[in-house]
């Protein structure tokens, strides 16, 4: 190859980079991104890719990962070849056969949550009965804002219905009712894991529904970015002084979630998600769908603005329902080019990377032998603790392994709740006969859902020998009194 046509070659090349990079809509911290979501999480294959592509990254054959050697312009050409990143549209959203900005027209839904578009659609659905039955969350007359599902079977109901609550609902226990009901034809409300609950139960070889042919069920999926464990986050409301029978509507916009004691007025009070993270329901941390992608019909008010709502028809007959109910008057829909895709993308792209972030953290904590034996008083013996909010629910789980080289027991204590538990007292003690010696206390702030912390307590040793005693393991906290109290009996490990 002459020079000329080296020089040709690499002008070619430089112009086919720059046109990627002009398409790539990129960030300033792509290269970071890159090393957050993948090389530092530990999920990098070390294919080179990144480095391959870009001419200010080459591959460290010493650490194994790529580093800069000039400086990155946020082009996102590394981000979007990796083979572990997901960027593609369908991947992030799921399939749909088009989609649209949507809003009610029916007066008595207007000011109700968001555009209003699924109460409109059951309006519809009940009008011009393709529907028998509809599945539906609502609120517990008997308990404000915690979610019940109900069985309706009129618009009416449809309305009553409208708004939403932000916690997980046993919807498909009510499907599988109003089929036992042998209604014919059911819409099916919920958000992304119960909508796949169904759509499993209508797909899977081994599906309850697969070869049910006297119900059809038409799937309407709600956008769910979090849901929160009741008991969680309206305790935390209360103590805010909230009074949650007055609330009327609650709603999460631009990253905040508000409470209305009334629809016209501002909210009460409102909270950054990030404050009421530790609320939220531990599988959150595992789901991986925004859009709700396997419904017939998607709705949510990411990218739709205000009063409106983003809605995905990914089926024909969700595509025929959305238009005909347009056509009918109960809708108003603009077309897909009206949809805000980027914040619907940027969304779905932090629940799908959530599958990469999520690890299983653990606090080792070794108990100093200096501390000031003798506390004279007699151990409670095994007991399962009783609180008013909690019941008999299992909120810790505990389990010790010997160490004889390290001459400690390792007590593993797990939070089984499903919540954050905050502010956990921890109490171990030797316990010899009626009497406690070599206490260890220690008090842990924040304890993620399953997530667990391990406490190396050391044995007693006499002569060289360790001595196997009983420990007492106890846990507390502020909001639920006692939680854990059992005795361990310690005994030689057995020799392999």
């Amino acid at each position: 190859m002459t020079e000329n046509q080296s020089d040709e070659n690499k002008k070619q090349y430089d112009y086919s980079f720059d046109y990627i990079q002009g398409k790539l809509e990129g960030k300033k911290d792509s290269f970071g991104m890159l090393m957050k979501e993948i090389v530092r999480a530990g999920i990098c294959t070390e294919c080179g890719t990144c480095a391959a592509v870009c001419p200010v990254l080459e591959w460290d054959h010493l650490i194994g990962q790529p580093k800069l050697i000039g400086k990155c312009t946020g082009c996102g050409i590394c981000y979007n070849q990796c083979p572990r990143t997901i960027t593609d549209p369908i991947q992030l959203m799921g399939e749909f056969k088009t989609g649209y900005v949507g809003n009610t027209n029916i007066p008595e839904v207007i000011g109700g949550q968001d555009g209003g578009s699924i109460t409109s659609l059951l309006c519809y659905l009940f009008d011009e009965h393709l529907i028998d039955a509809a599945v539906v969350t609502m609120k517990d007359p008997k308990n404000p804002w915690h979610p019940v599902a109900q069985i309706i079977t009129n618009k009416e109901d449809g309305i009553k219905a409208s708004g939403s609550i932000y916690c997980h609902s046993q919807t498909v226990e009510a499907l599988m009712d109003a089929i036992r009901q042998d209604y014919r034809s059911i819409a099916f409300i919920g958000t992304p894991c119960n909508i796949d609950a169904v759509d499993k139960m209508m797909s899977s070889p081994a599906g309850m529904l697969k070869y049910f042919m006297r119900a059809h069920v038409l799937k309407i999926g709600l956008f769910c970015m979090d849901s929160f464990a009741p008991e969680a986050i309206y305790s935390f409301f209360k103590k805010e002084g909230i009074d949650l029978s007055k609330v009327e509507k609650m709603d999460i916009n631009k990253g905040k979630f508000h409470v209305y004691y009334s629809n016209k007025d501002e909210p009460v009070k409102s909270y950054t998600i990030k404050q009421l993270d530790k609320f939220k329901s531990s599988s959150c941390n595992f789901c991986t769908d925004l859009t709700a992608e396997n419904a017939d019909i998607s709705v949510g008010s990411v990218g739709s603005g205000p009063n409106k709502n983003t809605v995905f028809a990914r089926t024909g007959i969700g595509t025929e329902i959305i238009e005909d109910a347009a056509k009918k008057g109960y809708l108003t829909i603009e077309p897909f080019n009206s949809i805000n895709l980027n914040a619907v993308l940027f969304l779905a792209k932090l629940k799908k990377v959530s599958q990469y972030n999520i690890q299983k953290r653990k606090v080792f904590i070794v108990k100093d032998t200096e501390d000031e034996p003798r506390i004279k008083t007699k151990p409670e013996l095994d007991q399962t603790p009783v609180s008013p909010t909690l019941g008999t629910r299992k909120v810790l789980s505990v389990s010790k392994a010997i160490n004889e080289e390290e001459k400690i027991v390792k007590i593993s204590l797990t939070n089984s709740l499903g919540q954050v538990l905050e502010n956990i007292k921890i109490r171990i003690v030797s316990v010899e006969e009626l009497f406690e010696k070599r206490p260890w206390i220690t008090s842990i702030k924040e304890l993620f859902p399953y997530e667990t912390i391990e406490i190396g307590y050391p044995l007693e040793v006499q002569e060289g020998e360790i001595k196997y005693e009983n420990v007492l393991v106890e846990a507390s906290t502020d909001e639920y009194g006692k939680i854990y109290s059992k005795t361990f009996k310690l005994e030689p490990p057995e020799k392999k």
